[in-house]
């Protein structure tokens, strides 16, 4: 069960546990009020627990890369136009 949690992270994990590995992985929010989610995965040799555990490491490395990707990205736009040369801010303010 993933507590504080929200249907993205179920289909999050629902994704990425995808393994050879894996026979079966679900997931369900068992009231819409509550801020909880039960995962269930089902595997034919390696402990289930090994396998949500390397899924939620590879899905954190996913989430970093995608941030220092998108940072990288703003940074390089703030680069090429620094907020003194835009041209929104050119507008007289009389």
């Amino acid at each position: 069960m993933l507590l504080s949690s929200k249907l993205t992270n179920g289909k999050n994990f629902n994704w990425i546990v995808i393994s050879p590995q894996v026979i079966f992985c679900g997931y369900s929010i068992p009231h819409p009020s509550e801020a909880r989610v039960n995962v269930r995965v089902q595997t034919t040799d390696e402990p289930a627990r090994e396998v949500l555990k390397d899924a939620c490491q590879d899905l954190m490395l996913m989430c970093q890369h995608i941030r220092g990707t998108f940072d990288k990205a703003v940074n390089d736009i703030r680069t090429e136009n620094p907020p003194d040369n835009h041209p929104s801010q050119d507008i007289d303010s009389d």
